[in-house]
């Protein structure tokens, strides 16, 4: 059985979401996917997820999509989820290039671990993109709002 493993936040799971996950259903048998934590986010892209990461694993699960949804390491760039699940693959959405950088580095010095990785190209990233919606939400949630009598 091939396994693929795919990183992500999954903040309300979107159709890009979907398509990427479908796409990399496809490079094996099982995929699991693997949740940013709370404090990733905030730190790595310096937003607090609209959904905490229970719920997001809960929904991924839920959604028919992935195997499984697994919380990420405590610790960032340990990548010891990839010593556990021992995936056969890795698919990787365009956008994460800085983490295939990574991932690239930290496989080069590993002499236990082979796999094959994967970046699979966008769809329809200017309508479905987490980032660009939590902009959005950020920017009415931090204006003064509007009341209404």
């Amino acid at each position: 059985m091939k396994t693929v493993l795919v990183f992500g936040t999954f903040d309300n799971l979107h159709p890009g979401h979907r398509w990427f996950l479908k796409k990399a259903s496809l490079y094996g048998d099982r995929l699991v996917a693997v949740v940013s934590r709370d404090a990733f986010v905030q730190d790595i892209k310096g937003y607090t997820p609209a959904q905490n990461e229970v719920t997001r694993i809960t929904e991924l699960e839920f959604s028919g999509l992935v195997d499984t949804a697994i919380l990420a390491d405590k610790t960032i760039r340990t990548y010891g989820v990839i010593r556990k699940i021992k995936p056969d693959a890795i698919c990787l959405g365009h956008d994460q290039l800085s983490l295939l950088n990574d991932l690239q580095s930290w496989l080069a010095q590993s002499d236990e671990i082979s796999l094959e990785l994967y970046v699979l190209p966008p769809w329809k990233r200017r309508k479905f993109s987490s980032t660009k919606r939590n902009r959005v939400r950020n920017k009415v949630l931090d204006s003064p709002g509007i009341c209404f009598r």
